[in-house]
């Protein structure tokens, strides 16, 4: 637990906390025995924050459009005690495996629609079994209002820890360095922990730049690498990071992207890099919340765009 003393106020740390502690006394203290703190966004639903795991877990992903909490933000109960014979949830594929289920949202700091507070369970409610409502309401509420505050609280920490990020350079192409490339992570992968934002990272190995420093010499190369940095620089938006993380090696992290658009996301870069007349193989993937941290992201990112080195030559 943080102290004045012994940290500065982390607005992320401070929402898991919260988010975790709701969880945990709603399983304890309701017949459901999975309970999730959600993020929806572009289109899916991933659990962030879960206590206990029968019928979820952390880092599972769902179409938001066929879930159970969709439905219930469209106006359906927040509270289903038998899913197969309500005629609002019913249909649903997940019905097949979730017997009983409640809800409410979780709005961000600009009052949209961030997640959901829920739970399941594989059977349906008893008779005698009962759900508090009006508890689950106001805990979702707390959780909209902790944040807020958590964002809020965030948003001058990351600007400092983002402008100190991008004072580290690479003096040649001007973009991030390693060491710059390192902080970005970092502060990508607490926000992918706690608030389940969606990251991706893409990297990129030149082709031929030894055997342009061979016959060209090292000039022709330091050119290379120049274009290769405004070429990636032109596809980019303020979503994105971008660093020379090796001496032919550049990353890309892209926020907002989830892991079925990755591939299509980064595709960009790769026309901007084709038309500059840039051979290049690229390499992307998704962090997920307990699935692939950024690190790991980074690991499959490099190992695809060697696949895509590797099947080049072939």
């Amino acid at each position: 637990m943080m102290t004045p003393e012994t940290s500065e106020l982390n607005g992320a740390v401070s929402f898991t906390e919260s988010a975790e502690r709701v969880v945990s006394y709603l399983n304890e203290h309701t017949p459901l025995t999975d309970w999730s703190v959600s993020r929806v966004t572009n289109g899916e639903q991933i659990h962030v924050h879960v206590h206990h795991d029968h019928v979820l877990s952390v880092g599972d992903r769902v179409d938001w459009n066929e879930s159970f909490c969709s439905r219930m933000s469209a106006g359906a109960a927040h509270v289903v005690r038998n899913s197969k014979q309500d005629p609002d949830f019913s249909d649903l594929e997940a019905a097949d495996h979730v017997g009983s289920y409640a809800g409410y949202t979780i709005r961000d700091d600009q009052g949209e629609l961030f997640g959901v507070l829920c739970g399941v369970r594989e059977a349906p409610l008893a008779e005698e079994e009962t759900i508090d409502e009006e508890l689950i309401r106001l805990l979702s509420e707390l959780l909209s209002s902790q944040l807020e505050l958590s964002r809020g609280i965030d948003r001058e920490r990351r600007s400092i820890a983002i402008t100190d990020a991008l004072a580290h350079t690479d003096a040649l192409t001007g973009l991030l360095n390693r060491r710059g490339w390192d902080r970005v992570l970092a502060d990508a992968q607490e926000r992918v922990d706690a608030f389940g934002d969606p990251v991706a990272i893409a990297i990129i190995d030149l082709d031929g730049l030894k055997a342009v420093n061979d016959t060209a010499g090292h000039a022709a190369g330091d050119q290379l690498l120049a274009e290769t940095a405004a070429a990636l620089s032109s596809a980019a938006t303020r979503v994105h990071r971008i660093a020379r993380i090796g001496g032919d090696e550049f990353a890309i992290l892209a926020n907002g992207v989830t892991t079925h658009e990755t591939d299509a996301h980064f595709a960009s870069f790769q026309a901007a890099l084709a038309h500059a007349g840039i051979s290049a193989s690229l390499g992307a993937a998704a962090a997920v919340p307990s699935i692939a941290t950024i690190h790991e992201a980074v690991a499959m990112a490099d190992r695809a765009m060697y696949a895509q080195k590797a099947a080049a030559r072939a």
